[in-house]
C-alpha cells in the first residue's frame, strides 16, 4: 500500500508540472446489478476517450485506481486532465462506459482523493477478483516516464545519485537493481541498498 501511494504521489508532482493550462476531473465508473466485471473494460473505456483526446488535439494522461466495494462489486475513480474552457461529456451517456453509471466532477486535490479509494479498496477480507489491477497510469511519453520512475527511489537515494551523476532518468528498476541514464546520454547500473550506491 505504502509502494502504491508512494508511486501516486510523484505521478501527481510530475503531471501537475506538466499539465499547468489543464484541470483535473474524476470520473467514477460502475457496474449495473447485471453487469459484470471483465478485466478488458477499463481499457476500453481508456481506448475510447484517447480517440476522443486525439480528435481534438488534447494532451491525454491518466491514473485510475480500482475499488472493491463491500458487496464485492468493482468500482473505477478515474482521473482525466482537460483544457480549461472546455467540458467532458458524460461517459455512460457517450458511450465512453458501457458497463453501467458514471458521474464526472472537477476535483482539485485528486492525489488525497485517489489515495483515500486505494487504503479503502485494500480494507477488509474482500476476495479480489483474479486478474484485478489496483492502479493504472498512462499518457506520459518515453523522457516523462523515466522522470516518473525517480520517484519510485527514496529521497536519500535520489540525492545521492544527482551528487554522484548529476541530472538523470531512470530507465528500469527491477527489485535493487535501478538502470539511470544521464543527461550526456551515459547509463548506469546501481543498486539500491550499498552505501554509497556504486555504479556498474
Amino acid at each position: 500500500m505504502r509502494r502504491l501511494k508512494s508511486r501516486l504521489f510523484g505521478w501527481v508532482r510530475l503531471v501537475g508540472s506538466l499539465l499547468t493550462d489543464y484541470y483535473s476531473v474524476c470520473v467514477t465508473l460502475t457496474y449495473s446489478p447485471e453487469q459484470s466485471w471483465c478485466s478488458k473494460d477499463i481499457s476500453a473505456f481508456v481506448t475510447r476517450v484517447r480517440k476522443y483526446y486525439n480528435r481534438r488535439g488534447w494532451r491525454f494522461v491518466y491514473f485510475w485506481v480500482a475499488e472493491l466495494q463491500q458487496r464485492g462489486a468493482v468500482h473505477y475513480h478515474v482521473i482525466l486532465f482537460v483544457p480549461i474552457g472546455h467540458r467532458l461529456p458524460k461517459p455512460d451517456e457517450c458511450g465512453w462506459w458501457r458497463k453501467g453509471f458514471t458521474h464526472i466532477f472537477a476535483v482539485k486535490s485528486f492525489a488525497a482523493y485517489l489515495s483515500k479509494y486505494l487504503q479503502k479498496g485494500m480494507e477488509g477480507r474482500i476476495r479480489f477478483p483474479r486478474g484485478l489491477r489496483l492502479f493504472g497510469y498512462g499518457g506520459l511519453d518515453k523522457f516523462e516516464r523515466g522522470m516518473y520512475r525517480c520517484f519510485w527511489l527514496r529521497r536519500s537515494l535520489r540525492e545521492r545519485l544527482l551528487e554522484l551523476f548529476g541530472a538523470f532518468i531512470v530507465i528500469r528498476k527491477v527489485g535493487a537493481m535501478v538502470e539511470i541514464q544521464t543527461s550526456d546520454c551515459r547509463r548506469f547500473v546501481v543498486y539500491v541498498g550499498l552505501s554509497p550506491p556504486l555504479p556498474r
